[in-house]
């Protein structure tokens, strides 16, 4: 019997990645490219979480959309052939329609309003996710959202003029269009950029950050100064690949995530501070929205969101956030 303890412990000596625990590998894509804040916070996401997990855990990103459009991102995380996605609400919504409710034009006013909501509902859109299939390892927003074009845009009756575009999968955007009178250029994220180029579109809708970032702004001389909503994003994870970790390192992902999220939103609000201001330096003018062209476009905004009601969301989730947006707006009058 000693003997035989000998033996296997020098095998286990000898070879000792046989006894080594299961290293968990997640596959996560992002449409976000190369040397943006958010690859580079998720960079230090994935050295703190090898880290941590004593390299029991491996995050490897493909950046750029490197895996397809974000809707592909999904579908490939519901085949298995990726475990994750830092995604816009537009792949969050393949996922879970509802959480549109948080993206609706002329909705918050500023972050303060959209923190102050999402924090009330946090639990509840967490369990949402759950009940799909994914968990959610934290939100990480893209800011406000403009409107920017080759043209001067003042008014309803300017955009109806314009060649504006609509992200293919974003319901948003073409139903806010169609309820102003305007039918929208409809593309991938990723053939915006060729379409300024040659002049098939020529008004696209983004923030800041994101209209330099995916390199749109040589094409583009004007932004309306006025936000149009805030756009919110999240790090989703497969339920399947979260189940398969051990109680101690589902822990430390969540834990590392939250800490890294809570940076990238801050980050990226920042940035997009900084980004305004490099876009006026390179010669886009804010065009000052009247009074009365503010009011249309908030009548505009406020059709799309009741015509939403039944088909993305119900009618009692919107009640909740106008419930806790009330509340925030009474105790910070």
């Amino acid at each position: 019997m000693k003997k035989t303890i000998a033996v296997l412990l020098g095998i286990m000596l000898c070879f000792p990645s046989l006894v080594q625990a299961k290293k968990h590998v997640l596959r996560i894509a992002t449409l976000a490219p190369k040397g943006s804040s958010w690859v580079n916070i998720m960079m230090d996401f994935r050295r703190e979480v090898r880290k941590k997990s004593k390299r029991k855990i491996k995050l490897k990103f493909y950046t750029g959309g490197r895996m397809g459009d974000e809707k592909v991102v999904v579908r490939k995380m519901k085949a298995g052939s990726l475990q994750g996605g830092v995604v816009t609400s537009i792949g969050l919504a393949q996922i879970e329609k509802s959480i549109l409710a948080l993206q609706l034009p002329g909705l918050f006013r500023n972050y303060k309003e959209l923190d102050y909501v999402r924090g009330k509902l946090d639990d509840e859109l967490r369990a949402k996710f759950l009940a799909k299939g994914f968990v959610l390892l934290g939100w990480g927003d893209l800011g406000y959202v403009y409107l920017y074009s080759k043209n001067k845009i003042e008014s309803v009756g300017d955009l109806k003029k314009s060649k504006i575009w609509g992200w293919v999968d974003d319901p948003l955007t073409r139903k806010y269009t169609k309820k102003a009178g305007v039918t929208p250029t409809l593309l991938s994220l990723l053939d915006v950029r060729a379409s300024l180029q040659t002049g098939a579109v020529d008004t696209v809708i983004g923030t800041p950050l994101s209209v330099i970032a995916m390199q749109w702004h040589p094409y583009l001389k004007y932004r309306v100064a006025f936000r149009f909503a805030i756009g919110i994003g999240a790090t989703v994870i497969t339920k399947k690949a979260f189940d398969a970790m051990p109680k101690e390192l589902q822990t430390i992902l969540l834990n590392v995530a939250k800490k890294h999220h809570k940076r990238l939103v801050e980050t990226i609000r920042k940035d997009n501070l900084r980004a305004l201001y490099t876009l006026k330096k390179r010669g886009i003018k804010a065009v000052k929205v009247s009074r009365k062209n503010r009011k249309e476009i908030r009548r505009v905004a406020k059709k799309t969101r009741k015509a939403f009601i039944g088909e993305l969301f119900s009618k009692k989730d919107l009640r909740k956030i106008y419930k806790h947006l009330r509340a925030y707006r009474k105790k910070n009058r």
